[in-house]
This record gives structure tokens, sequence and C-alpha cells, in this order.
């Protein structure tokens, strides 16, 4: 007996595969779409400068998807195979590719200049930003010598820039904050008030970061902050002025005092976790056992990470 095919059901389908495979018809104003959005350091590309220079940025190598894995091979000496170990992301490998279009050849000095100044990324990185939705941003440095050659008369000069991540997670840039920061705080635990001392954090991206904690006085101590959600804690053992700030940065897994680290380590337990921040919503906490109406504030600095 033949199997049954609702008519219905059947049609909707075929019109959604025949929308996919429809050619989208070419725009009725075609030309270039300069929209100022790849920036290295202070370098835009896909913009036009002061001195009507173009700029063009190609492409981004190594930039759309992920980076190279590093997948330890440990052999079973007693069995087939191997063991199934934990692996790692390498540094993200990029190479920038564009050109820049000068007026008339007597530019091409000024923008080269320019751009050699914007890729001398040897004692200092700088971050690549590309505005897609949302931004991301990756800190980088370079990773072999630049290629710059002007190809014709007029000037046209091309280029192709290496870079290194070496942390591989693409991050959601906010251009509210001068470090591209997203902002939470979350008042502590005071029962006078009701306050519960939680706050939600979301991270859009799909993998997990870390974030800046900065904890401003007073804390009688010990205090608590945790992520509930991944069950990760961490204990403020001593006291905190008031108008001081405590910040643990859990990526360089540094604590400093009013921006001292001189012997801060010890303010935190030393069995501390270094939270992070899962893929979606985090419920971040922070409770002074010593207080009963506390008026600390809690601010999480972070960023939205993606590792493809």
């Amino acid at each position: 007996m033949p199997e049954y095919v609702d008519p219905i059901l059947q049609a909707e389908e075929n019109q959604a595969v025949n929308i996919s495979l429809t050619p989208l018809p070419p725009p009725y104003i075609t030309g270039m779409k300069l929209d100022a959005d790849i920036i290295l350091g202070d370098l835009v590309l896909n913009t036009i400068d002061n001195n009507n220079v173009v700029w063009v940025c190609t492409n981004i190598q190594g930039w759309w998807g992920q980076p190279d894995p590093e997948m330890p091979e440990l052999t079973r000496g007693w069995g087939d195979g191997s063991y199934d170990v934990k692996g790692r992301w390498q540094a993200r490998q990029l190479t920038l590719e564009g050109v820049f279009l000068p007026p008339d050849p007597s530019f091409v000095p000024a923008a080269r200049d320019a751009l050699i100044s914007a890729t001398s990324l040897v004692y200092t990185g700088a971050w690549l930003r590309t505005f897609e939705d949302p931004p991301r941003a990756s800190y980088v440095r370079l990773s072999g010598r630049p290629d710059i050659e002007t190809v014709n008369a007029r000037g046209r000069t091309e280029f192709s820039i290496g870079l290194r991540a070496a942390d591989p997670i693409k991050y959601e840039w906010d251009d509210a904050d001068p470090e591209g920061y997203s902002i939470v705080e979350i008042p502590c635990r005071n029962l006078g008030t009701g306050a519960t001392g939680s706050g939600s954090v979301n991270n859009i991206g799909n993998t997990e970061v870390t974030a800046v904690f900065e904890i401003q006085g007073p804390i009688v101590g010990p205090a608590t902050l945790q992520n509930l959600t991944t069950n990760e804690l961490l204990l403020v053992i001593d006291a905190i002025p008031g108008g001081s700030y405590l910040e643990i940065d859990t990526y360089d897994r540094e604590v400093a005092l009013d921006g001292d680290t001189t012997g801060t380590r010890s303010i935190i337990d030393t069995l501390a976790d270094w939270i992070k921040l899962a893929p979606g919503v985090n419920t971040i906490s922070l409770i002074d056992e010593g207080a009963v109406n506390s008026t600390a504030i809690l601010r999480v600095y972070y960023r939205s990470g993606w590792i493809g």
C-alpha cells in the first residue's frame, strides 16, 4: 500500500525549497559599499579617508571559521586506538588582505606610511574589529612580514598582513565602553532592602568566556562570589573598605585592590574558582556573610565570545 502524502504539508515543503533555491535579483543600484566595517587599531578599512584614498578589505583569511585544534595523541599500550583526551584550540592565524586606491600617485607615500604604522604590531598589539551583527573583535599581533606592493602607475597598492590572535575567541565589542565590555551591575545581598544579591549575565556567544568582576566596598567578609549556573565559587576572605574596589580578572588570574596587584592575591581564597561565563544566561551572585545591610556593588565586565 503506497504511503499517504499530506498534500498541504508537501506544498509547504515545496514552497520552502523553491524559495531557498531561487537566486536573488541583482540590486537596482550597484557599486562598492564602503561601510567602514573593519578596523585594525586606528586603521579603518572599507572607507574613504581625508585624502580621498579608498581603503578596501578584500578578505580576512582565518576569521570566518574555527581556529586549528590541537588534539594530543596518546596511544593505548595494550589495545587498539588511543585514549580519549581533551584537546585545545590553538592561536587563531589570520591574513588581512586588501588594497588602497589613491586619487593620484602623490598620495601613495602617506597612505603607505599609515598602513605600515597601523600594522607594526610587534611590541604591542591592536584590536581587529569586524562590524558584524553583533560586532566582534580579536586582539592581534603580527605573525610575519607584511606584503605591501604598488601594482600600477596610478598608485593602486595591494597588501597582505599576517596576524595572530593568541586568544582564539572572537569577542563581542560594545562601542559604549572604550575597551568593548558589556557591563552588568548587581547589588550585594541586603536583607534590609530585600536585594537578593543575584543578577543575570547573558553570554550570547557559543563558547565560555572569562570576565572581570569588580566589587565596590564595603565588604565585611567573608563574601561569596558565585556563578550559580556553572556552580563556580570564589571566596573573598578579607574586608574591603568602603570606596575601595577589588578587581578579579579571571582571564589573567589577577587580583587588584584599587588598581594595585601587590600582595592582593591573598584577599581571595587559595582554592577559588576563576569564574567563567557559559554560553547563555548566567546567574551571578554576591553575598557578604558578615553584613546584614550591605551596600556593596558587583560589576561584571564581560564580552560574549565565539570560537567560530
